[in-house]
């Protein structure tokens, strides 16, 4: 390995070497060590940027020599190393006083910015221009500065591109990636992934690719995405694949599809705290996975009281609140007070709601979707509109279907799991989201017979169902009535279904909910439209059984009437159901 002959001062050409010593067998900890026989500031500035991009032991030392050489050089690219793995730890522990610190490296950073910009300029201080530009991109996403951190990102992709270096033009790229994913460009990081993966050198391809199948769960694509990530967990070890099986964990848990049961991973170091967001979506999976009944309905009440303090805990113990993170966090503790019947509650924080990233599909039917799911009840405050979210629901579908790699079925998927009857209301109201189709198999069908999708109910059973999809709270266990042999309790079990690896009971749609929120416009459509889902699905079950609600039943049947018919309007409709004591 001849290194004298390399010249140390072009950054391009001892880049190149670099690449082609790897290539022909050499190890980075050699290279190190031959640039250490030359006994020079510049080599010990290149042995660094080896050792640190390769993450190898003798970092720590050759950092040290750089801070304490007395060069202005040495050290403040030494310092730009040293700042971006600090900041890097501090967003793994998510300390509370996490502000402050990022505030005195930003401080250090801007400093050795300005020390750099006074020297006579050449290949190493552009190529320490850069590696301070990529630490201070991270603190301004950490301050939620996106657009700033894009445009230095940029600034830095730009002196790396004039100096033809590959490796540094490699690490400004992943930097850019980065900025853009967390600034919420979703469709520019797909691109610019894509575009990273047709290089011949990629800085940091794991991280990259984990950015890639993130923007494309954000965009509801999660076949695809799912694809990108098995493929990432199959040919990652260590760190990146606990930090892959971390993500994908927590991705199958937020689209109720799996990761409920075992550990959660660790997370990797540079990636913020992330656990609760798994821990919370597993309490909603439990909740979900009980029925509303007796002491499984009290379980189920327990649960989401799990959600309200793991979100609680989360944001008091410093854990970095990025605006999706944020929004999730208020979706979860939306849908935690709807499943406790806190519908006040649950307005008051969905009113309050951050506006979503238009390109952050994901969150935005979540969030919309409990709006929704809110607003079809006759128990949400007045004023808390059924138009309103229904449009912005199909807003997020329409662009959807209009921005590129997005996928409306995945998104009907996600909102069908969380919130079945917001889902169902698309699919049946005028102009329905056909997306949402698949979603009218949870509406049950009552009557002389009673189904929910090709699952026959008994009479009675299904009279229960109909007043627990209405958000009756029954407080008690079904009443197993006139010598049931069992059928109900049968068919109680079948409704436990799993959706993936996660059990989920299937509490039925009721079309009155949907007919009520349909009634609720002011528009001949949406009635003659309620008018049709209560003739295709009923309003309650039939029964000659001695079914101890069957009073609350009859006032539902009557109220509903009046108000297909005119005799009440929304608001009275509403008033009436509240009034109702099963």
């Amino acid at each position: 390995m001849d290194v004298f002959s390399v010249d140390l001062n072009t950054t391009r050409l001892f880049q190149e070497w670099y690449l082609e010593e790897l290539e022909a067998g050499a190890t980075p900890s050699e290279v190190v060590a031959a640039l250490g026989e030359m006994d020079s500031t510049l080599a010990t500035i290149r042995a660094l940027s080896v050792a640190y991009q390769d993450r190898l032991p003798e970092y720590e030392d050759l950092s040290k020599q750089c801070l304490t050489s007395g060069d202005l050089l040495a050290a403040e690219i030494a310092k730009g190393y040293a700042v971006f793995q600090r900041s890097l730890e501090i967003l793994r522990q998510g300390e509370p006083h996490m502000r402050v610190r990022i505030s005195e490296m930003k401080g250090a950073l801007t400093l050795a910015q300005r020390r750099l910009a006074a020297l006579p300029q050449s290949d190493v201080v552009i190529e320490g221009q850069v590696g301070i530009i990529i630490p201070l991109c991270v603190l301004l996403l950490e301050e939620r500065q996106y657009e700033d951190a894009i445009e230095l990102a940029s600034q830095g992709l730009f002196l790396a591109e004039q100096l033809q270096a590959p490796i540094t033009i490699a690490r400004a790229r992943t930097m850019v990636i980065c900025c853009k994913a967390n600034a919420g460009h979703t469709v520019a990081t797909i691109q610019m992934v894509e575009d990273d993966r047709r290089q011949s050198l990629r800085y940091d391809a794991h991280y990259a690719d984990l950015e890639l199948a993130a923007a494309l769960f954000r965009l509801g694509n999660y076949e695809e995405a799912s694809s990108i990530m098995s493929g990432l967990v199959a040919r990652s070890e260590g760190e990146r694949r606990e930090r892959a099986l971390e993500y994908r964990q927590r991705v199958e848990a937020i689209w109720g599809v799996g990761g409920l049961e075992g550990p959660t991973y660790a997370v990797a170091t540079g990636s913020a705290p992330s656990q609760w967001l798994t821990e919370v979506t597993r309490s909603l999976m439990r909740a979900y996975g009980v029925p509303r009944e007796g002491k499984d309905a009290e379980e189920r009440a327990q649960h989401f009281s799990q959600v309200l303090e793991q979100c609680r805990r989360a944001e008091e113990n410093g854990h970095p609140w990025h605006d999706w993170k944020h929004l999730f966090a208020q979706w979860a503790i939306a849908t935690a007070h709807l499943g406790r019947g806190e519908f006040v509650d649950a307005a008051g924080v969905l009113e309050h709601a951050e506006q979503p990233n238009p390109e952050a599909l994901d969150i935005r039917v979540l969030v919309l979707g409990s709006a929704l799911e809110l607003s079809l009840s006759w128990q949400a405050p007045e004023g808390f509109s059924v138009a309103r979210y229904e449009h912005l629901l199909r807003q997020a579908f329409a662009d959807a279907t209009r921005i590129r790699y997005a996928s409306p079925a995945g998104l009907a998927r996600l909102l069908q799991r969380w919130h079945p009857t917001a889902a169902a209301y698309l699919a049946l109201a005028p102009n329905p989201v056909l997306a949402c189709a698949s979603a009218t198999r949870s509406v049950m069908k009552v009557g002389q017979h009673n189904f929910v999708d090709d699952l026959g109910i008994p009479p009675v059973y299904a009279c229960d169902l109909t007043l627990r999809a209405l958000d009756f709270d029954l407080r008690r266990d079904f009443a197993f009535v006139q010598g049931d042999p069992g059928a109900s309790r049968k068919k109680k079990k079948d409704l436990l279904q799993t959706c993936g690896t996660v059990p989920v009971w299937r509490l039925p749609v009721s079309a009155v909910k949907l007919a009520y929120g349909m009634m609720r416009h002011q528009n001949p459509e949406y009635q003659g439209r309620a008018e049709s889902v209560i003739q295709t699905y009923g309003i309650r079950p039939m029964t000659n059984a001695l079914y101890p609600m069957i009073g609350a039943l009859d006032d539902v049947e009557r109220y509903t009437r009046e108000l297909l018919d005119g005799h009440l309007t929304a608001k009275g409709f509403a008033a009436k159901m509240g009034a109702i004591r099963p």
